[in-house]
């Protein structure tokens, strides 16, 4: 991008206006601010310019009074935790492999560069289940992941460094189908990254569930600010402190101290007070069972794992039965981690591979995550064995054993299965008593 900026010598950035609602509208066009100097940054922070993730952070107060943005959400509720821990770690969880075709043939290409990256190491900084979770984190939080890749001298991926979303300004090209993407100064263009949008309403800049999930966020952490306060203040009802006699802004506030000093906190509770000088305590609070406190904050965070696509039961909102929660699971892995292996498949198979490696591509193994309790393992492995789909060593592959030999790369079939042809040819046979 060095030779982009010496030659055009302009920097880029996204205005207010354009960036602040993201929802309903296309991709807005980029306004270019020219320069005579030859040394022109593109921070767009120098210029005065907002990015996107600018105005997020500004503009991310809620109804409830709560400022909510993507880490104070994923830090502080542990409701987004645990939805953003058991999306990512499911998918992280699963292997990412490079294959290529040959014919019919599905071969595990160990050998392509881009294999090692994924299965040993994506960067000096990141294991391969980081890396996955990353992605997936950044797509739950903010609505995409941006995936440098860094070259070596023979133009091979050498690296696959994933960019933090909030330090990263996505612009589209002025009057160009085309988009460069700013981190730290530098702007790269979409050879140069993997963009993996989570969801899209203009087709281009991803969004997050966490944007939806805002308000829902901001109400729970409302909830536990006063449910902290009540047990602070040793679960003593709020209340006024009510008397005839006169009283002056200082001893207003002297009493207000001397209350809370006596009668606040968790040392004590339960404690008596004791009122002289005429001084009556009115209840103003509303008791938690009134409020349905506890059912409130309850749904909320149902609220908010249904926008996050995850099932209650999963992250400890609801119990089931045992026999159901395998075939949640499994619903769980086809419905929603499946789609978010194919959306990250696809970004890979475009951007890693050269128009003389299109045979290559990337896979997850969704097998390895619905395998499920061993005894529906060995009734799956059985079906498949006895159809001729698999054979004994991909079996024990699969469980991490080693191979038997030759043997066991035959495949097998049923005596009792047949084709019709076959079984037509049978019976004229016995016509005909031959």
């Amino acid at each position: 991008m060095g030779f982009f900026k010496k030659i055009f010598q302009f920097n880029i950035s996204r205005s207010a206006d354009d960036a602040v609602d993201q929802s309903g509208a296309e991709s807005k066009d980029i306004k270019t601010n020219y320069s005579n100097s030859t040394d022109t940054d593109l921070s767009s922070s120098g210029y005065g310019w907002y990015s996107l993730n600018d105005l997020t952070e500004l503009n991310s107060n809620t109804d409830s009074g709560v400022r909510i943005t993507p880490k104070t959400a994923f830090n502080r509720i542990t409701t987004v935790f645990a939805c953003v821990d058991r999306r990512a770690t499911a998918l992280a969880k699963l292997p990412f492999n490079v294959y290529r075709r040959e014919g019919d043939s599905r071969i595990h290409a160990v050998e392509h560069r881009l294999n090692y990256l994924l299965t040993k190491r994506p960067n000096q900084y990141q294991s391969p289940t980081m890396y996955k979770k990353y992605i997936m984190t950044c797509q739950l939080l903010w609505g995409y992941s941006v995936i440098l890749k860094k070259m070596d001298i023979n133009g091979q991926i050498a690296e696959l460094i994933p960019l933090p979303p909030p330090e990263v300004s996505i612009q589209k090209v002025f009057n160009k189908d085309k988009y460069l993407y700013g981190y730290k100064g530098e702007w790269y263009t979409e050879d140069e990254v993997i963009y993996i949008p989570y969801i899209s309403v203009d087709g281009k800049i991803g969004k997050a569930p966490m944007s939806v999930a805002r308000e829902s966020a901001g109400a729970v952490i409302s909830m536990t600010k006063h449910l902290s306060r009540f047990y602070k203040n040793g679960a003593i009802r709020q209340g006024a402190l009510v008397t005839t006699a006169p009283l002056g802004e200082t001893a207003k506030r002297k009493l207000k101290r001397s209350w809370a000093e006596l009668y606040g906190g968790f040392e004590n509770s339960g404690e008596p007070a004791v009122l002289d000088n005429g001084l009556d305590f009115k209840d103003i609070s509303l008791p938690l069972k009134d409020a349905e406190f506890i059912e409130s904050k309850r749904l909320t965070a149902q609220e908010i794992a249904s926008v996050f696509n995850v099932p209650p039961s999963i992250i400890g909102l609801a119990s089931e039965k045992y026999s159901n929660l395998q075939e949640i699971n499994d619903r769980y892995m086809q419905d929603v981690v499946q789609p978010d292996c194919i959306n990250i498949e696809e970004a890979h198979n475009y951007s890693c591979f050269l128009e003389s490696e299109r045979n290559y591509y990337t896979k997850f193994n969704l097998a390895a995550g619905m395998r499920g309790a061993p005894e529906k393992r060995a009734a799956y492995y059985k079906e498949m064995l006895q159809l001729g789909a698999m054979t004994i060593n991909e079996i024990r592959a699969l469980e991490e054993l080693n191979g038997i030999g030759e043997l066991g790369d035959k495949h097998y079939f049923s005596l009792n299965f047949t084709t019709l042809d076959t079984l037509e040819k049978h019976e004229r046979i016995i016509e005909s008593g031959e």
